[in-house]
């Protein structure tokens, strides 16, 4: 089997609004990997998903909101967040939160 590299940077642009970056890194029919890098201050709105979602911390702080439920997070927490369940991030810290986000199966 070949090996398959790359980087962050050279993953897909799936959000690009002011202060929120995301790349779609891994991209197979069971599952979809996402980093987003969200600037100080700013938020990544609620929204659902409809396949189970986790969430690793890669840097920074913030606050995750999972169905109502606001809890604070930092590098290195993994957060799991059930389909079809609002959830949202906000940086509360002074640099950049980047997070992976796996979406099992593909959406």
């Amino acid at each position: 089997m070949k090996l398959v590299k790359s980087s962050i940077e050279k993953g897909k642009v799936a959000l690009d609004r002011p202060g929120l970056k995301g790349r779609i890194i891994y991209d197979r029919e069971n599952a979809q990997a996402v980093v987003i890098d969200i600037a100080e201050g700013m938020e990544l709105a609620e929204h659902k998903t409809p396949v189970d979602v986790f969430i690793l911390v890669l840097a920074g702080r913030g606050i995750i909101t999972i169905g109502g439920d606001k809890h604070e997070v930092m590098e290195d927490d993994i957060i799991d967040s059930p389909k079809m369940i609002p959830h949202g991030i906000v940086n509360t810290g002074e640099e950049t939160l980047r997070v992976l986000v796996v979406k099992a199966p593909h959406p």
